[in-house]
């Protein structure tokens, strides 16, 4: 049974049935299962209920990220070979003792062949093109199992200093997935060879009847919770782990008797 102020185990063969009011419960039995004192009110004529920690409940658990449902939505092909942006930048320098000079830089991105390209090409002099050069090309393709690099990438063994090489680089995954990329232009081969999250098994021990709860570092963001049944072991089982912008540090709360108005 789960309350605001509480949340508990209840045999039901412990519960008491009236003939005419059906299940009813004791002064007693409010204050052991529930924490909740009574007394009664001879002005009017009434029980009153006092629930503790009402006003200062926290800590929701959180909510299941709903699916994206594609079945039924078109699938549009891309094309072979498209380009998507282009741009071009000149910056202009000189004085009335020196003459003009012309700098541009020039970059294109777009798809291709079920990848993506990027091209970038310094330009000195923009007025001599035997001066321009390609400081960035890459062909990039990816997949939850395999990833193509071609052209220009940075290093990613230990012994190589800072720096982009040309090359071709290929990863192959088995058994989990890399983060997916937030940032545009070319591409790391480092942060593809990391997994996006990790399942762990968080576990422990508590009396029988406590109420463990899994919160993410120091706030109160809920992630699961569990009553703690006779055996007096708890455990959360592949509790995701994003290693990319999330800590990996973990708190359990444990609540005598389920009483989330106690101090956890």
């Amino acid at each position: 049974m789960r309350s605001p102020g509480v949340v508990t185990r209840i045999d039901p063969t412990k519960l008491r049935t009236d003939p005419e009011l059906g299940l009813v419960f004791t002064i007693q039995d409010l204050q052991t299962l529930f924490g909740v004192t009574a007394k009664f009110d001879i002005n009017e004529y009434a029980i009153v209920l006092d629930v503790p920690g009402l006003d200062r409940f926290s800590g929701k658990l959180a909510e299941t990220e709903t699916p994206i449902q594609l079945e039924g939505l078109p699938q549009v092909a891309p094309q072979k070979f498209s380009i998507a942006a282009v741009e071009q930048k000149v910056n202009a320098t000189g004085s009335a003792s020196r003459s003009t000079n012309y700098r541009g830089d020039f970059l294109a991105v777009s798809s291709a062949f079920g990848g993506s390209w990027f091209i970038r090409t310094d330009q000195p002099n923009l007025e001599n093109p035997q001066t321009w050069n390609i400081a960035e090309a890459q062909f990039l393709r990816q997949t939850n199992s395999t990833d193509y690099f071609v052209g220009s990438q940075p290093t990613f063994w230990q012994t190589q200093g800072a720096g982009d090489y040309w090359g071709f680089t290929s990863i192959q995954r088995q058994g989990f997935v890399p983060p997916k990329p937030f940032g545009g232009g070319s591409s790391d081969p480092h942060q593809r060879l990391q997994a996006d999250s990790i399942g762990r098994t968080i576990s422990g021990k508590a009396e029988p009847g406590t109420l463990a709860r899994l919160v993410q570092g120091f706030g109160d963001h809920v992630i699961a919770e569990i009553l703690v049944d006779s055996s007096g072991i708890y455990r959360f089982e592949n509790i995701k782990s994003q290693n990319q912008f999330l800590g990996n540090n973990y708190r359990i709360l444990l609540y005598p008797q389920g009483r989330l108005t106690a101090q956890p």
